[in-house]
């Protein structure tokens, strides 16, 4: 499938990459060490419109395609040189998704304008007892009185909770049978709504990850987004849009990274000549520019399965999320080895890539679940031709 960007769409993607080689990449190596985000550079992101592109007009959006977003996204991740500021974009992306797929009207018009304005928002679907199987969840809304719940649980290593104002959390319905996961919207100011604090992380680290505390919030029918006890379904087509993302923003930071990698392979001497004249040496820079294109455009496909409502988002979102996990990682240990020991001196930044690279293989599920999600859709839809 070929992708073929609109001018206003490359526009846009410049216009982002600009942003973030200047707003966000300076200072991104210090604030790796404190752990620290970038708030101001959030405000500004918001400000010069990035949230608004696919966003409805009668919401406050431009009324763009989901291509329009993505555009800017792919810009952002080029320029950024902060993969957890990007990380931080990439799950404030899923919940302003998620309102837009599944959210009724009124939600939209609550939720939408703080979203697109500056407001962090944030999904808490992981729990203390388990990860990626987000059906086993704990946090329960119990009958309080007639149209009014109370809604208690824990949530762990949630993407943006430390900071968010605004969060989508997974949980169970009481009084509607067996089938009662539920999508609840709170805002951090809620009776019972607590955060704690940031964890102190490997990778991503400029990126605020931690717990989630609910304790007896007081949630109407107005706080449940998409069916009641359809939250596993609303919630699966948020997880592969957040993977398909996945796929657009490892394939544009690891393209940010090839023309360092030629200037290194270029003037870096082994044996009389530049290490580039390697067939070894060139195998690694190969294999990164595969994962580029590969993600990149496995991310493409999911989108347009989105767009057209084809079976295949799921299984192609997963593609994408596995080839820029892996590939990702893959990558980054090779251009650590390009480097040497200055790829794996702190002050030099490369070892960073390899930090964050590692987290990819574990947010928005896990590799293992990429590949079972890859491998029930073959079985479904060719185990019927071989027979």
């Amino acid at each position: 499938m070929q992708i073929t960007w609109t001018q206003e769409q490359r526009e846009r993607r410049e216009k982002f990459r600009r942003f973030g080689a200047e707003q966000v990449a300076p200072g991104a190596a210090e604030r790796d060490r404190s752990g620290t985000f970038h708030s101001d550079s959030w405000k500004a992101l918001a400000d010069e419109g990035f949230w608004t592109a696919h966003v409805p007009v009668e919401h406050g959006g431009e009324g763009g395609s989901l291509w329009d977003f993505l555009a800017g996204l792919e810009g952002l991740a080029l320029g950024a040189d902060d993969s957890g500021f990007v990380l931080t974009a990439v799950a404030h992306a899923g919940l302003v998704h998620v309102l837009l797929e599944h959210g009724t009207t009124e939600q939209k018009a609550r939720l939408l304008p703080p979203l697109m304005s500056g407001a962090v928002g944030a999904t808490a679907a992981t729990e203390p007892t388990g990860g990626s199987h987000v059906a086993a969840v704990h946090t329960r809304a119990t009958v309080h009185d007639g149209g009014r719940w109370l809604l208690s649980g824990d949530k762990s290593h949630i993407t943006n909770a430390p900071v968010a104002d605004i969060l989508l959390v997974v949980g169970r319905l009481d009084g509607i049978g067996k089938r009662d996961i539920t999508l609840f919207v709170v805002d951090r100011g809620m009776t019972g709504v607590s955060t704690g604090e940031p964890e102190d992380l490997l990778g991503q680290r400029t990126s605020p990850t931690g717990p989630i505390h609910l304790r007896n919030v007081p949630v109407t029918e107005a706080n449940i987004v998409g069916p009641a006890g359809d939250g596993l379904t609303t919630l699966y087509s948020f997880l592969a849009f957040d993977r398909l993302m996945y796929g657009i923003v490892v394939a544009s930071q690891l393209e940010a990274l090839l023309p360092a990698t030629i200037a290194r392979t270029s003037s870096r001497q082994a044996f009389g000549t530049a290490i580039g004249n390697h067939e070894y040496v060139q195998d690694k820079v190969v294999a990164m520019r595969t994962t580029v294109e590969a993600s990149r455009h496995l991310a493409y496909a999911a989108a347009d399965a989105l767009i057209r409502r084809d079976s295949s988002y799921n299984a192609l979102a997963s593609c994408a999320k596995l080839a820029a996990s892996e590939g990702g990682v893959t990558s980054a240990l090779e251009l650590v080895q390009i480097f040497g020991h200055s790829g794996y001196d702190r002050t030099q930044g490369v070892e960073r890539r390899l930090r964050d690279a590692v987290a990819i293989r574990i947010a928005g599920g896990t590799t293992e679940m990429q590949k079972k999600n890859i491998y029930k859709d073959v079985v479904e839809r060719f185990a019927t031709q071989g027979s």
